[in-house]
Order: structure tokens, then sequence, then C-alpha cells
């Protein structure tokens, strides 16, 4: 039996062995090799892929075929020098390869004069006879080609020398074991990808890592602009470790692109000629280059990275280098189930980035970076830019979700919903900050549109930030906003909840009044505490904010409401005519509510209203115990004991009804402070005893008061009452007394009875004097 099993020599070869020449002969190569292909279940380099001497094969019935097959004489075992080594013709067999980390079957090909040995998939022996692995379902094993994954061998070339193999094979799979493969990019050195041949790992201990002091490099899996197409390639279920931490002689620094030198970005994946990849089960951790993955190309299409693992740390260079995990610029593209994570203090800025459109962004998490999803048209067309942000979580975020058309190009045809978004204002103290909206840049060069944009159903949750800071730009803090200097039609704002925007909580429109704003619904939002920092720019502490030219804004159904004891927002909506000019503009149906005083409701004129609670009042008797009345407005009685008297009264003169008890103000300019302002509301109209000074209030927070406009005098301790609004009356209750006949009465009679008619004219409000 041992004679059998032992390693085979030219002399065995030469032994007569009819009935195993016989066989053989009569099986063939393909035979064996699909005898063995089915005998193994397609298994059979799987079956020995951890063994190293095949006489201690035995319990699974894959093992016990092979163990068959060399007591039958058919399989024989010997080393690839053993093999080489030969320079006679062999036997048609099987023979088994027992090198350690290259085991594996292989059959001898006689057909085959020509291909070169390889190590892993062809070997040659001395006598030109070409071996062929028999390959089974995982693919082909970089062990095979040399690699050793032992954390300390560079296994660059091995690595590279399957994916070549693979690719000469005509495409499959290049399969990675558990291990440390050790590689070393540099400048533009980097494993080359090729069409149809795919990398699976067997999993997270598989682990492909940057060697200590690598240094600049471009890339470590993929290629450069101007090279040929990588097609039908699919990476999955291995780690890449970038190994930033021991990199100490690299510098990831962008001003080096001044000099044309683009060797130090660090790229993990990078593609840029290229159609149907896919990158799923992947692992990036750590990771720190300017892009883990570049996907990048617009006339390049169909990209799928799902089910992917982000770890950023940052590496040596710049400390301000911008990063973002993947960036997709191509047609059809898809980033699903993915996981992004930043500790504290890596500056990790960009989750992910879409840009020219037709893709799906769904279900990812990130935490800890700037930015979870950038979106930006194409620089080259504007056929394309359809894009769905749909279910994502955004946590420790600071700009979440961010738009940017691309020069002329617009951003257009995009969906968001369903995102749950937090953001840490106060621990990143950046410039700007929102939830979701506009690249905050007011005026930037990029002069494309915001087209055909719906965002519903997102959660977006600051901080409260009650102390003034230096770092904030105020006019780029929002919850959901679309400021740039460029026009914006076809948008939705809806059934988002919006919980402490330190300043405004939805904003459409811009400060110079450049574009036009069109068909823009804002409807159904939640918007709790907006406006609480205290800003400079007191306009921005707003519920809802529209400037610039607006024609077609329909504002309905929003909830908006501060809950602090003392109110720290200012406005709950605000059209107003110094921030731009409105046409077909509607404000209805709000609930606005406020512990203290109430919010501020500044409306342009050319704003429609609920006109019916603007125009008409109601009070079941007079005068009114209570509110406060625009001139213009009209006042109807509707108490049962109204049987008699007028029917209502116009306001000739704003002001508030009731009566203030003991409530006396000191101050001067736009703010007073009152003894009591529990009676106060915004809105309501007060005089100042000292100097007859009369004034609406706009602002209530604790027991300070903001008015319309200054005081023509200050005050120290003067009463306080309210301004009385002024009532005419018009109509009377009842019926008009019956004239009789005024045939054959004379002149004076005439003139008496129409006296009477003018006085109930007069009675009625329809003339006047």
């Amino acid at each position: 039996m041992s004679e059998k099993k032992r390693s085979i020599s030219e002399q065995e070869v030469k032994k007569p062995d009819m009935t195993r020449r016989q066989l053989l002969t009569t099986i063939g190569i393909a035979g064996i090799a699909a005898a063995s292909g089915s005998l193994f279940g397609g298994g059979v380099g799987k079956a020995f892929a951890n063994e190293a001497n095949p006489e201690s094969l035995a319990g699974s019935p894959d093992n016990l075929v092979i163990k068959d097959l060399l007591d039958l004489g058919l399989c024989v075992t010997l080393t690839i020098a053993e093999l080489r080594a030969w320079t006679k013709a062999p036997l048609n067999g099987l023979y088994y390869i027992r090198d350690a980390g290259k085991e594996g079957p292989f059959v001898y090909d006689p057909s085959d004069t020509t291909a070169a040995d390889n190590t892993g998939t062809v070997l040659v022996s001395a006598a030109g006879a070409r071996f062929k692995r028999i390959i089974d379902k995982d693919g082909v094993n970089i062990k095979w080609f040399g690699a050793a994954g032992d954390g300390i061998t560079d296994d660059t070339q091995s690595i590279q020398d399957t994916i070549d193999a693979v690719a000469a094979m005509g495409g499959g799979t290049v399969f990675i074991p558990k291990g440390t493969y050790i590689v070393s990019p540099s400048g533009k050195k980097r494993i080359a990808l090729r069409s149809n041949v795919n990398i699976v790992g067997a999993g997270h201990e598989a682990v492909v890592k940057v060697k200590d002091d690598a240094g600049d490099y471009w890339t470590i899996f993929g290629g450069f602009w101007g090279e040929e197409k990588v097609e039908n390639v699919r990476i999955s279920n291995f780690r890449i470790d970038q190994n930033p931490l021991k990199n100490t002689t690299c510098s990831i620094d962008p001003k080096k692109d001044n000099v044309q030198d683009y060797d130090w970005r660090q790229f993990s994946i990078s593609l840029f000629n290229f159609e149907n990849i896919a990158i799923d089960n992947m692992r990036f951790d750590p990771t720190c280059g300017v892009n883990t993955i570049t996907i990048n190309n617009t006339a390049c299409k169909n990209v799928f990275i799902s089910d992917c693992y982000f770890n950023f740390v940052m590496a040596k260079g710049d400390p301000d280098y911008d990063n973002s995990a993947v960036y997709m610029n191509n047609r059809s593209h898809t980033i699903t189930n993915c996981r992004f994570y930043a500790a504290p203090g890596n500056k990790a800025i960009g989750a992910m980035e879409t840009h020219t459109g037709q893709s799906v962004i769904s279900n990812n998490i990130s935490d800890g970076y700037v930015t979870g999803i950038h979106l930006q048209a194409s620089e080259v067309s504007d056929a394309y830019c359809d894009m769905t942000i749909v279910g994502n979580t955004f946590s420790n975020a600071n700009q979440a979700i961010q738009l940017w058309p691309r020069h002329e190009h617009p951003i257009k045809n995009v969906t968001i919903t369903g995102n749950t978004i937090s953001i840490n204002n106060k621990t990143y103290n950046r410039a700007m900050q929102y939830g979701i909206g506009s690249f905050a840049g007011e005026f930037l060069p990029d002069t494309g549109a915001f087209e055909n944009i719906t965002v519903t159903g997102n959660t977006i949750q600051f901080q409260e930030e009650l102390t003034k800071r230096q770092t904030l730009v105020e006019i780029y803090a929002f919850g959901i906003g679309f400021i740039r200097a460029a026009d914006l039609r076809n948008v939705i704002i809806s059934d988002n909840v919006i919980k402490n925007p330190p300043l405004t909580g939805i904003r459409v429109g811009n400060r110079k009044k450049i574009g036009v704003v069109s068909n823009v619904q804002i409807t159904n939002n939640v918007i709790i505490n907006p406006g609480h920092y205290p800003a400079d720019a007191e306009l921005l502490r707003t519920g809802i904010l529209v400037m610039s030219t607006a024609d077609g804004v329909d504002i309905s159904g929003n909830y908006i409401t501060d809950t602090f004891d003392a109110l720290k927002g200012l406005y709950s909506i605000r059209l107003s005519d110094e921030d731009g000019s409105f046409s077909n503009a509607c404000v209805r149906n709000n609930f606005i509510t406020a512990k203290q005083g109430g919010f501020w409701l500044d409306l342009s004129k050319a704003v429609q209203t609920d006109e019916m609670e603007q125009a008409f009042r109601f009070a079941p008797a007079f005068p009114p115990a209570s509110g406060s009345y625009e001139a213009g407005a009209i006042l109807y009685i509707t108490g049962a004991d109204a049987t008699d008297g007028p029917v209502g009264y116009k306001v000739t003169s704003a002001g508030t009804a009731g009566t203030l008890v003991g409530v006396k103000a000191t101050g001067s300019g736009s703010a007073i402070t009152v003894t009591n302002s529990a009676q106060l509301r915004v809105g309501q109209w007060i005089v100042l005893a000292s100097g007859n000074q009369t004034r609406r209030i706009m602002h209530i927070a604790g027991d300070v008061v903001r008015l319309n406009e200054s005081l023509s005098a200050s005050v120290n301790g003067t009463s306080v009452a309210f301004a009385a609004p002024v009532f005419k009356p018009f109509g009377n209750i009842g019926k008009l007394p019956a004239i009789g006949n005024t045939n054959g009465l004379n002149v004076k009679k005439l003139e008496q009875e129409l006296n009477l008619v003018k006085q109930a004219l007069r009675d009625y409000g329809m003339i006047h004097g």
C-alpha cells in the first residue's frame, strides 16, 4: 500500500502496470477530470485545501474518494519540484501536489505544448509536459502562486500573478484564504484588476494589509485614468487594512496637486474605466485615504456596493484633508446596507458621494462623519441625476445630506425620504450646519438649478445651542434648506420632524434674492424650538423662512412650537418684503404654540393668509374682553343677547382689548423689561404711560419684551396698558320702520321722510356724514 502512495519517480513510471495503464487510457484526461469533479462534488481543491499529506485523509466522502484513487494507483502524490524535474513523458492520470499551501490535484494535458509554468494553475515538467490544476468552486487560491499570508512576507506580486492567471483562463475567481497578506503599494505600483476576474475572500480573517511605512501611494487595487476597461468584477468578503498608524512615511496633502503629484491619495479600490462592478461584504478597517473606494467616470455605469464596513482613521499629512469613504461618479449605481464609522477626532468628512446619477442610496448607517451623503449633478451633462436617498441613518453628523449642482447642470429628480439624522453641531463647531439641503455656500460659481426635489418623512435633531460662538456662519445653519443663488423649482418639503434647529427650521431662497423660487410646497412639518440660538441675524431665528423672488409657495399644516420656559425663537413664519417679493404665495392652517408669549408671524401683504381669521373676528358682546385687532378687520357680535344695536364693528385703529394689571416697564430702544410678562402675548399693542408711547410686542423672553420699533424716550418703571382698538359700528339688528305713502306730501314732509332714509343708511354703515 505504501508503494502506491509514495512519490512517483521516473523508474516507477516505466514499470508495466497494464491494469492501471489500460484503465487510465480508457478514462483519459477529460474523464479523470470529470470523474474527479463529480466524485468530489466540484470540491477537489477544497477537499485538500488544508491537507499537506494525503495519507492523512479520512472521514469525509470527498477525502475517501481521493484516498481510494491513491490506493488504486490512479492518483500519485509529489512535490512541485519533483514534477518539474521529470524528463520523460508522464502517464495520463491524476497528480496530487502536496507542497504546503499549494496542495491540490493536477491532470496532464497532452494537447498543450505552449502554456507557461505559473506555479499556481500550470506546472511544466523538464520534458515539456503541461499539468493543469483542477479548480474547485472556491476559485484560484493566491497561496498557489506563493502568497504566504503570514503578516510578514510581501504578497503583492503573488496576488497580482493570481489575478493575471485567472484572466488568462478567460475569467473566474481569485480566492483569498484566511491569513494576513502584506502588500506594498508605492507611487503608481498597485494590484491591477482584470475583466471577468472576481476576488473573493474567506471572510474578514482574510486580511490584505499595507506594509509598515509604505509611504505615499495611489491605490491598493485598481488603476488609473486612460487604462483599458475593467468589467464584470466582484470584490467580496475580505478585509483591507491600510495600516495608517504605522505608515509614518506618507503624507496625504492636497497641496501636492499643484505639482500634478497624485500618488498620495491612498485609495483602497479605484477604477476609472469600468462597467458592472460589485463590491460587497468587505471590511475596510482601518481606512484612511482621500477615498476608500473611488469609481469615477461619467461615461461608465453599473456599480453596486453593499454590506461593507468602513472605519476611518486619519493618516499622516494635512490635518484637514478632504476625504470620502465611497466616491461614485457614474451612471446607475447603488450603495446599500453599509456601515461607516469614525471615532471622535479622526475628522471623517464624507461617508458617501453620488455624482451624475441614476443612483439609490439606501439603508446605510454613518456615525461620526461630517456628511452622510453628498449628491452632485454631472459635470458634463444634465441628462441624468435621478437619485433616491431612502432609509439611511446619519448619526453624529454636521451636514448630513447635501445637494450640489455642477456648473450649469441642475441637480434634479431627487427623492430624500425616511432618513434619520442627528446633528452634533456644538461638538463639530464648524462654520455651517444643517440636516438636509443645498451645500451651504450661497454664491458659488455653479449656476445649475435645483429641480423636482422631494424631501419627506425625515427626522432631524440638533444639539441645543444656547451660547453664541464665533465659528458659526449664521446664514449657513438650518434644518432643511435650499439657499443657493440659483433657481429652485418644483420642491416638496413635507412630513418632516426637525427638533432644535439653532436657527431656521426650513429655509428657501437667499439673501441677495438671486434666482426664482417657484412651485414649492412646505406642508405638515413639525418644527420644535427653531431659532433658539442667540443670532445676530434675527431674521434667521425663524421656523419657516422664504426669501428671493417667490412665485407659487404653499405653507400649510405645519406645527411650530417653542418648549422653553422663556421663548427663544423669534418668527414662526417669515415671508417679508424685506427679504423678497411674493406672488401666488399662501400661508394657511399652521398651528403655532409657545410656552410663553408666542412667535411673530411676519408676512408680506402679497401673501394669501387665513382670510377669515385675518379679516373677520367674533365676540359674544361689545366691547370685546380680549384679543388684538388689525385695522380694517370686521368684528361680529354673536352673543345670544345681541338683539339690538349694531350688527358689527369695523376696526379703524389697531389695538388690543382688555386690561393689564400691575405691569410696569423699564428700558430704552426696542427692548423693555417688564414686572410681569404673564399677561402679555406676541402681537399685542401696548401703551407706555411715560410719553404715551404705543408699540407692538414682537417677542417675549422671560421679562424682556421686544417692540416693533424703538421708543422715542426711555422709560423707568412706567405703567403699561393695552392700547385699545378703535371700532366703528355698522348695521342695526331688527327691521327698518315702515315709511308711509308719500303721495300728496308737501316739500317739507318729503324732506323729513328723506332724512329718515338717510339716517337708516347711516345706521347700516352704507353712508357716512
